[in-house]
């Protein structure tokens, strides 16, 4: 565990290619904040487990859960911690629905993303999978924390102290970030990380431009006065600006490269996706590889550089 004053970070082990989340403990007079909460999975809860015994705090001392955005990495554990300790689970309305429209066990967001990938490209073999792929993610979210909403230009005492919440959205539609304004520090979750680009996904039922609204959370949060940024992937970072200067030039490199791509002929998302990312891809990292495509795609459209068509039942992007 590394430490910066009252906040403490505790490495999870994930089950996937990004291999660790760090989630953070805020300590204060009243009690204990964490600050996301890893996966529903053994390995989570004893590295809860440990990291409670080393800090020298019970479960009953945690004041409150705050989470900056509903993917399973950072909402998992958080129903279970919520009955473990008794404390309020904040985040955003947003991403609470959101949390629910992919997780719940009725939910149909499985069937109606392969077949929202399908009319894309996606080969059948692989829309087949996609349904059972998606569901075995309930398994780490569940229970379901019960929320308490905080929202974009409130306030929230974070152990002693209070942070700015900050709605930074492109990642997750109801992104929240958490910002010291006296000490210049930004709990950042995944909306800028020091070493690789968060993810920016198209998915059905949500944001339908998320690449528009990352930019414009770039350009927004840019002249905040940052000095240290704790992020849930890669380590303590200070290079605030120069790093969202280093995602918007990512960014707009991936434009052009998608752009330059569809100019050869009408292809479809998937056939984008292929080229950017290649086709030697889980079936975990394709659905993340095809919405990024389709996130680049559906901002070059809106920008009027691609038109859309749809050709026996598949979408064919082609130049404008």
């Amino acid at each position: 565990m590394n430490k910066w004053e009252d906040i403490t970070q505790v490495s999870l082990p994930l089950p996937f290619a990004l291999k660790i989340i760090h989630a953070y403990v805020v300590t204060g007079t009243d009690g204990i904040t964490l600050i996301d909460t890893g996966l529903h999975i053994g390995e989570d809860l004893d590295t809860w487990e440990q990291a409670r015994q080393e800090m020298g705090w019970e479960w009953k001392d945690v004041e409150k859960i705050v989470l900056t955005h509903y993917h399973p990495d950072h909402y998992g554990l958080a129903g279970t911690l919520q009955k473990k300790t008794g404390a309020p689970v904040y985040m955003s309305k947003t991403d609470a629905e959101q949390a629910l429209l992919f997780w719940r066990e009725d939910s149909d967001q499985p069937e109606t993303m392969a077949r929202f990938y399908a009319k894309h490209g996606l080969d059948e073999e692989w829309v087949k999978q996609m349904p059972d792929h998606l569901r075995n993610f309930r398994r780490w979210v569940e229970p379901h924390p019960q929320p308490t909403y905080i929202a974009g230009g409130e306030t929230v005492r974070l152990g002693n102290r209070s942070y700015e919440v900050l709605h930074t959205p492109g990642h997750a539609d109801g992104h929240l970030s958490f910002y010291d304004p006296e000490r210049e520090w930004l709990i950042g979750g995944d909306f800028l990380l020091p070493k690789i680009t968060p993810n920016i996904s198209l998915w059905p039922g949500c944001d339908p431009n998320p690449l528009r609204s990352y930019l414009t959370t770039l350009d927004r949060m840019n002249d905040l006065p940052v000095k240290k940024v704790f992020p849930s992937h890669g380590p303590v970072f200070d290079h605030y600006r120069k790093r969202i200067e280093e995602l918007k030039a990512h960014h707009a490199a991936r434009l052009n490269e998608m752009l330059e791509f569809v100019k050869e002929g009408p292809k479809t998302a998937k056939e984008v996706c292929d080229f950017i990312f290649g086709s030697n891809l889980s079936i975990h990292n394709l659905r993340f590889a095809l919405s990024e495509t389709l996130a680049h795609l559906e901002y070059l459209r809106d920008e009027g550089m691609l038109q859309l068509a749809e050709e026996k039942g598949r979408f064919y992007y082609m130049h404008a």
